[in-house]
Parts: C-alpha cells; sequence; structure tokens
C-alpha cells in the first residue's frame, strides 16, 4: 500500500494541533488559557471557535465520534474552505476499551489505519486514520480522577490519500 499525501499548508496545521495537545490537560483540569471555558468557548470571526463543551458546528460529518459528554471543542483555520481546517473535540469515554470501539466506528465509516503506535490496552490507545481528504488522530486516555477516561480527536482536512489498496 502506497500512500502519499499533501504537507504544503498543512505544516501550520500540525503547529495548531500541537498546541491544542499541548494546552488539553489545562482545559480537562478545568483551568484555560482562554475565556468562557465553563462550555460557552470563544469565537473569533474568520478564525474559529475555542473552548466550548459541544461538538464545533461544522464538525466533518464524515468522522463519527464516539457517545458521551463533550469535554472540550474547537476548531480553526480557513473558515470560507475546510483546506487546511483543523478540529478537535474530547469526550468523556467509557475506559480504555473506547479505543477499540472508535476504531471500529471509524473504519465501519470507509477510515483506514494509517498508523497505530499504541493499538489499544489497559492504557488507552492511539492512532491516525485516513479518509480523503481526513486525516483523524484519536488518542484514549485517562485524563484525572476527575474527569476519568477520554478520547480526544483531532481532525484535519485538506490532504490527500492515494492508497492503493
Amino acid at each position: 500500500m502506497t500512500t502519499t499525501r499533501t504537507r504544503g499548508p498543512r505544516l501550520a496545521t500540525v503547529a495548531l494541533a500541537a498546541s491544542l495537545l499541548v494546552a488539553s490537560p489545562l482545559l480537562l483540569s478545568g483551568c484555560s488559557l482562554l475565556p468562557g471555558h465553563g462550555g460557552s468557548g470563544v469565537t473569533i470571526p474568520g478564525v474559529g471557535s475555542f473552548g466550548s463543551g459541544k461538538l464545533p458546528s461544522d464538525w466533518p460529518k464524515a468522522v463519527p465520534v464516539a457517545s458521551g459528554d463533550v469535554v472540550f471543542g474547537a476548531a480553526a483555520g480557513n473558515v470560507k474552505s475546510t483546506d487546511g481546517r483543523i478540529w478537535n473535540v474530547t469526550i468523556k469515554v467509557s475506559g480504555a476499551d473506547a479505543y477499540g470501539k472508535i476504531k471500529s466506528q471509524l473504519e465501519a465509516a470507509g477510515f483506514k489505519v494509517d498508523a497505530e503506535p499504541d493499538s489499544g490496552d489497559a492504557s488507552g490507545g492511539t492512532g491516525t486514520f485516513l479518509k480523503a481528504p481526513d486525516s483523524v488522530l484519536v488518542v484514549v486516555t485517562k485524563a484525572d480522577d476527575k474527569t476519568g477516561w477520554v478520547a480526544n480527536y483531532t481532525v484535519t482536512e485538506g490532504g490527500t490519500d492515494n492508497s492503493n489498496g
């Protein structure tokens, strides 16, 4: 199987995704660098929305998510086109076994496993999934004793997946 992906404007997307991942522990612990972290979030016109306790309104419909309470939801990037857009959501899940369920859900929606450095065990799981034009990074982990287990999804759109097979 050969996979070719465009990388051009995705560097900014990767940087934003890394920033969201670094900020996630603060957001999950109840601290926030953003105003309105009590569920209302903040919207920056032309950029996106951050910190709401719900799925972003323009979440890609092709990307299924686990059922559960949304702890954090954000969207950023080009609001006139989904090319180069990024979405991030953290959802409370039942436990480490949620990774296997999420993987099955994504595969049933037509996504293929791109990389799976941690395929799921008692400590959760991590994997990336592709279905053009979406790339999905899923991390299932225990946030803390108060929040419990969460699934964090980071979705980018705009790359290409030219898989053979």
